[in-house]
């Protein structure tokens, strides 16, 4: 009986015992692929962090302020960079002897601190390529830090300093998320000198310091990749796995606590020997009292046994017999429900890893190592290059051929062979359509199913790289010319200054203006206009050496850097002159529109600079100065720049800021001229404005009217004088004798054309009072050159509500006839420059006659302007005029003087 209960107690510790070293191998092994993966990750994520700084280093080393390394213009971008990224401890830049220039962090160091050469900055001065320093103190934080650098360059390829991040060691984070990882896992990386780089544990206390073990470091160095079991530096059993980090000296290792890894199945074995212990004492005492009843039930558990480890894995011991039997079987059944779970949580986790495999927007794609053959992708490779699953599957590249260029794959593969992965390569691919895309390719080795494989990760970056250069293009670049915009024109003018003034030599800046482009504009439409200014950048471009810079300003203004014209200011001079005249030349050639032939001519300013320090804005104020010298000469012509011209222009400027004062203060005050008619009574008066400067004194018309033109001033002034010209016509509605008076106000073709013209009138008259009957508006001929419909239709809506018109200087400008016929008119009013010279010039005399006689044929009143004697009075009434304005009659006059005037003219009506 004892025998018969011994042989299944001991079939069943031997069971116990092989399942319990069976499970203890499977979790170790499962430990070890476990570090395998997270140190994958972590070690690709780190891969990625480095490779993104490279490229963000690379674009800050290549902008302009940065690269001036002028520690009074720090790029604000340093700052905004390190506020988006923890892990940046500083980012800074440092100038050839290795100077800081400038730092994101506010705390700058003291007098003749500076970063110690051994751990980055030498090694980029030396090599001129990105560079990983080694942890040190941050000389600006003093904290732990490895410095990642770049070299920055001048324009000639020199090295001028350096750009570098510095990541906080301490901070950097090594974990995608704890919550899916054994507890207690250990992440660090450490160098080959053996120092701990970042550790996602106690990092405070080993980061910068030596591996604990240095034999295990020497392992490491020399094994490269693998896996070891060691203890750390607290004594800790830990299983790790570690493998180097590319295009770095470093090595990423990850570590399970051992006590955690086979924590299951320690207890497992501790069931295991107290079921066994139960079971041998339960038989002991009882062995001669229940063999009987025992002998079924422990052959049914060691059945149950028997069929588990045969692989049917459901079956459970029937809970029969004794008692102590019935709690073997549920220990047992226990046992075999979480050997059970954990299967099915592992067939979860795998489940995961495919989900997350398969629904990447990223293409992922597995092949094998030896022969390139796919064996996995997912959907995102699918979608990529239009090859369905099925069609990859089972297929090798030379079968698909998605690689583009074979040299990048070549890239690939010698990075794989080297270190055994290979960070964003960017290579062109080619999609099952033809069409093809650019990706950012990312691989490592793995192994599956003691297969060598390979885990490709691709994203299409096209979208991004089109959105770069078209950034690159709208920041830098002139659309429609595509040469160097206003921005970047300015920044090599800027770096010429600087060259010129260091190596005195001479440079010069030409400002070439197209003559009359606004008429090519309107003639051949702004279709033609832009082809012209591109034809014109071309012959520019063909014009001017290499080396030397062509630009576009704006509009029909382009801009001409030469360097290098000689050590003395005549040469220099000399060589910019004969390269103007040969642009003139050029530029002089016939442009072919639509099969006809139309010349076009420019003018051009020349500026020399280089012998004096000044800002880079200055050499284009003379440029443009001398341009208008050019244009005022007579145009396709040249001018080197004028001081007298500047002087010029600063009385203008000053001017310009008196005028705008002087609408602000109530400088300003209206004249009144009389107009009468042949038996000498006064029916109106026009308003003429006057400045009075409290400096300069009185200024008249002529004098500042121009310049409110270019400027615009002319706006609010215009404004000003029919407000005041309204109030008055108000203010002698209410008085005998001056009631019947019309008031005539200039109005500019600027003002004509604003939008709100005909409100801003309307609510002139209705704020003031003003009879609009009385108000008489005079508009020059240029105001009818554009949009003479609209035009029209602001006159009419004026027209009534009673407001008379006046076209003013007739004779002088655009004199359309068939445009005057459809204006509603009132009056012609004949220049006084034909006035003047009618006794003396036949021509003057025959205009007037003709003005006066199309007036009379289209039923309008004409009135002639500078009458200053009684015998050109006479001429003109005899010729058919009768209604007259000038010295003759009356100077323009204050208000309260005209008033005076009146009175003592015994109230003319």
């Amino acid at each position: 009986m004892l025998g018969l209960v011994a042989i299944p107690m001991f079939a069943l510790i031997a069971v116990l015992a092989y399942d319990t070293y069976r499970q203890y191998t499977s979790d170790v092994a499962k430990a070890y692929q476990t570090a395998r993966t997270i140190r994958s990750l972590s070690g690709a994520k780190t891969e990625q962090f480095l490779a993104n700084a490279e490229v963000l280093l690379s674009k800050l080393a290549q902008r302009p302020r940065i690269r001036g390394l002028d520690a009074t213009r720090c790029d604000p971008l340093l700052a905004e960079l390190r506020e988006l990224q923890t892990a940046y401890a500083n980012i800074l830049t440092l100038d050839a002897k290795g100077s800081l220039v400038c730092s994101a962090v506010g705390r700058m160091p003291g007098p003749g601190a500076g970063p110690d050469p051994k751990y980055y900055f030498s090694e980029v001065m030396r090599t001129g390529k990105f560079t990983i320093g080694k942890p040190a103190r941050g000389f600006i934080t003093d904290r732990w830090v490895v410095t990642l650098a770049y070299p920055i360059r001048d324009d000639a390829g020199k090295l001028n300093g350096a750009v570098a991040i510095s990541i906080d060691l301490t901070s950097y984070q090594l974990v995608f998320s704890s919550k899916d990882m054994p507890p207690r896992t250990v992440i660090g990386i450490l160098n080959s000198d053996g120092t701990i780089i970042a550790r996602s544990e106690h990092a405070d206390q080993r980061v910068g310091k030596q591996a604990a073990n240095p034999e295990t470091t020497k392992s490491v160095l020399r094994l490269r990749e693998g896996d070891l079991r060691v203890r750390d530096f607290q004594g800790v059993e830990r299983f790790y796995s570690f493998a180097p980090i590319a295009n770095s000296d470093w090595f990423i290792y990850v570590g399970l606590d051992e006590a955690a890894a086979i924590a299951p199945v320690m207890q497992l074995a501790l069931e295991h020997i107290a079921l066994v212990i139960s079971l041998l004492l339960a038989l002991t005492a009882i062995t001669a009292m229940v063999a009987r009843r025992l002998a079924r039930p422990v052959e049914e558990i060691s059945k149950t046994m028997e069929n588990v480890g045969a692989g049917a894995i459901h079956e459970r011991a029937a809970l029969a017999g004794p008692a102590e039997l019935r709690q073997i079987a549920a220990r047992l059944n226990a046992m075999l429900d979480a050997r059970a779970q954990a299967e099915a949580t592992l067939r979860q986790s795998e489940e995961r890893f495919r989900t997350a495999f398969r629904t990447s927007p990223d293409s992922l794609v597995i092949t094998t190592t030896h022969d390139g053959r796919y064996l996995e992708v997912n959907d995102g490779q699918t979608l990529m290059v239009g090859w369905s699953r099925e069609e990859l599957i089972g297929k090798t590249e030379r079968d698909i051929k998605v690689w583009r260029h074979a040299e990048d794959r070549q890239k690939l593969v010698e990075a794989m062979k080297r270190d055994g992965s290979c960070t964003n390569l960017e290579a062109e691919f080619v999609r099952k359509d033809g069409s093809m895309f650019t990706g950012l390719v990312s691989s490592h080795a793995i192994t599956l199913d003691g297969l060598p494989c390979i885990l490709s990760i691709t994203r299409d970056i096209s979208v991004r790289k089109a959105a770069e250069e078209q950034i690159h293009n709208l920041s830098f670049f002139d659309p429609l010319t595509m040469l160097p915009n206003r921005r970047l024109f300015m920044d090599r003018l800027e770096q010429a200054r600087i060259s010129r003034l260091r190596h005195r030599r001479e440079g010069a800046l030409l400002f070439v203006d197209l003559d009359d482009f606004r008429m090519t504009n309107e003639t051949l439409g702004h279709e033609q206009g832009d082809i012209f200014l591109q034809e014109v950048s071309r012959r520019l471009k063909n014009c001017v050496r290499l080396g030397n810079t062509v630009g576009r300003l704006g509009g029909d203004d382009f801009v001409i850097l030469l360097e290098d014209l000689g050590a003395t200011p005549q040469e220099a001079a000399s060589q910019a002159e004969a390269m103007s005249e040969k642009i003139l030349f050029a530029l002089a050639q016939p442009y072919l529109f639509a099969n006809v032939a139309h010349h076009r001519t420019a003018s051009i300013g020349i500026a020399l600079f280089g012998n004096q320090v000044e800002g880079s804005d200055e050499p284009l104020k003379r440029a443009e100065l001398a341009m208008y010298q050019a244009k005022a000469a007579g145009r396709n012509t040249l001018r080197f720049f004028d001081p007298e011209m500047q002087a010029a222009v600063s009385t203008r400027v000053a001017m310009e800021d008196g005028l705008h004062e002087a609408i602000e203060n109530n400088q300003l005050v209206l004249h009144y001229q009389v107009q009468v008619t042949d038996p000498g009574q006064v029916t109106g008066v026009e308003a003429l404005v006057r400045w009075r400067d409290p400096v300069r004194g009185m200024i008249f018309p002529a004098d500042f009217i121009p310049l409110a033109e270019k400027s615009g001033l002319i706006l609010p002034l215009g404004r000003w004088v029919l407000e005041a010209a309204c109030a008055q016509l108000a203010l002698w509605a209410g008085r005998p004798g001056l009631a019947h008076l019309c008031v005539a106000v200039n109005v500019s073709a600027r003002q004509f054309h604003q939008d709100d013209f005909v409100d801003q009138v309307l609510s002139v008259l209705k704020r003031s009072g003003a009879d609009p009957h009385r108000l008489k508006l005079e508009m020059t001929e240029s105001t009818l050159i554009d949009s003479v419909e609209k035009v029209i239709a602001k006159m009419s809506v004026l027209k009534e509500i009673g407001v008379g018109f006046s076209l003013d200087d007739f004779g002088t400008g655009y004199s359309s006839l068939s445009y005057l016929k459809r204006l509603p008119l009132d009056q012609l009013k004949i220049d006084q420059g034909f006035v003047r010279d009618i006794l003396i010039d036949p021509n003057d005399a025959a205009i007037a006659r003709m003005i006066i006689a199309l007036a009379a044929s289209m039923g309008l009143t004409v009135i002639a302007e500078g009458v200053e004697t009684a015998a050109q009075r006479d001429v003109l009434a005899d010729l058919g005029c009768s209604t007259y304005q000038g010295f003759f009659f009356g100077r323009p006059m204050p208000a309260q003087d005209f008033e005076a005037f009146m009175q003592g003219s015994g109230s003319r009506s």
